[in-house]
């Protein structure tokens, strides 16, 4: 079969190419725009997920939970997040039923655990990488003694799946009983979900 020709190349300017940049200094925490824009108080939002959530690229604001306020926004189906956990810092555990998490380990040590009731776990040492699979539980702990990093990598099919994010039967009581039925709302509102 005859190769098709290649289209021509095009150049951009670099104001746009700056556009196609996130700089992590004039990033800020995923945390800060929930506590301020859904009401969300910023510690239930740091119990669910991990202390601090950068997000460098998304599809879309409304590509799930960790979408809003990316610095890169492409309409693609690729969200990059860096996690920077202080030690013994993690999410709580949780399912992505319609998307594919990654995890690859920057700098220190992570616990990942998976399993319904994280029953089962590995530890990711530097450039390590992990791949979640669909509908399974996990978590992620920093097991080192100083603040670490970990790149989450999260891939759809469609804009639409990446509200998919549904905590743990065990954890989801948990955090009912500790902040209530109105924060537990204004959660969902924003696309995550708390399993029976």
């Amino acid at each position: 079969m005859p190769k098709t020709a290649l289209p021509p190349t095009r150049t951009i300017s670099p104001e746009e190419m700056e556009k196609q940049i996130a700089r992590f200094k004039n990033l800020k925490p995923q945390s800060s725009y929930y506590a301020k824009d859904s009401g969300i108080p910023e510690e239930a939002y740091r119990s669910v997920a991990a202390r601090t959530l950068y997000t460098l690229m998304a599809a879309s604001q409304k590509a799930g939970p960790m979408s809003a306020h990316a610095a890169i926004q492409t309409g693609e189906n690729l969200s990059v997040i860096i996690a920077e956990c202080p030690p013994g810092d993690k999410p709580m555990l949780h399912a992505h039923f319609h998307t594919i998490e990654h995890f690859f380990c920057l700098t220190g040590r992570f616990l990942i655990r998976w399993g319904d009731q994280g029953q089962h776990e590995t530890v990711l040492e530097p450039f390590d990488l992990i791949r979640v699979p669909q509908a399974v539980c996990r978590d992620f702990t920093n097991i080192s003694d100083q603040t670490a990093f970990l790149l989450v990598l999260i891939t759809g099919t469609s804009t639409d799946d990446y509200n998919d994010i549904g905590f743990a039967p065990e954890e989801s009581k948990r955090f009912k009983a500790e902040f209530g039925e109105e924060v537990s709302a204004k959660l969902e509102s924003i696309g995550f979900s708390f399993m029976k």
